[in-house]
């Protein structure tokens, strides 16, 4: 497909980076997950347009948009700069689509406002259970987690391979870009803001899964849950938890 536009709209003070396809049909807002950006869209944008008016945008911190110090970047707050955003865009409910962080935060937009939530698809979404991988849980210590997300191309590379049955999806392009989003002023401050508001080097916190637990028979939105079975990051057995 042809290259997106990058246009901006500026979600309070933030200015924030989207991509928008299509002129008809319902709505849809696509949520990426943590260290990434609209790039991860680029394969889904076309297809979805179709019949569909198409949302993708960096979320709090990522990509583009804009990464304040003061934010609020919980997943509670991650959720309602979702919700703010549909707002500029005058979105008064939406489909969402989220992998990874995006798919846990479609659920907490679920679950503060499931008025304008039409439904959600969840990508192999993170903290429905307490497991990850070592790799994201020592990013998320202090001290270390300092030194481990330092911008590197070979650490990047590394931890995409992660990310990927097929390793050949992880090339010098992907790293490229990784790279050039990890490098601006203030992208590793908000990655780790955001990894360790809902991550500790034990996993995701018992107490925030065991809310969401108890919340989740209440969500009355409808869901499609999809995961990869060789995920490495998020165990395949979550989605049962869904």
């Amino acid at each position: 497909m042809s290259p997106l536009e990058d246009k901006y709209a500026n979600v309070g003070q933030v200015s924030t980076r989207y991509w928008q396809a299509g002129d008809t049909g319902p709505a849809v807002v696509l949520l990426h997950g943590i260290g990434c950006s609209v790039l991860e869209w680029r394969g889904n944008m076309a297809q979805l347009a179709q019949k569909h008016r198409v949302y993708a945008l960096d979320l709090l911190g990522s990509g583009l948009t804009d990464k304040p110090a003061q934010a609020d970047y919980s997943l509670r707050g991650h959720a309602q700069f979702v919700l703010d955003f549909m707002a500029t865009q005058g979105l008064e409910r939406a489909h969402l689509v989220g992998n990874s962080l995006g798919g846990r935060v479609a659920l907490e937009c679920a679950l503060m406002a499931p008025a304008r939530v039409a439904s959600m698809v969840l990508v192999d979404p993170a903290g429905v259970d307490r497991d990850t991988h070592i790799n994201m849980r020592l990013a998320a210590a202090p001290v270390v987690g300092e030194l481990l997300t330092r911008p590197s191309r070979f650490g990047l590379r590394m931890l995409w391979k992660l990310a990927f049955y097929n390793p050949a999806f992880v090339t010098d392009a992907l790293v490229e870009d990784k790279f050039n989003f990890a490098s601006l002023p203030g992208a590793q401050a908000a990655f780790l803001k955001t990894l360790r508001s809902f991550l500790t080097f034990g996993g995701f916190p018992a107490d925030q899964v065991a809310a969401l637990h108890k919340a989740l028979p209440g969500v009355q939105v409808p869901a499609l849950v999809v995961w990869g079975r060789q995920d490495q990051l998020l165990p395949v057995r979550q989605a049962d938890t869904l």
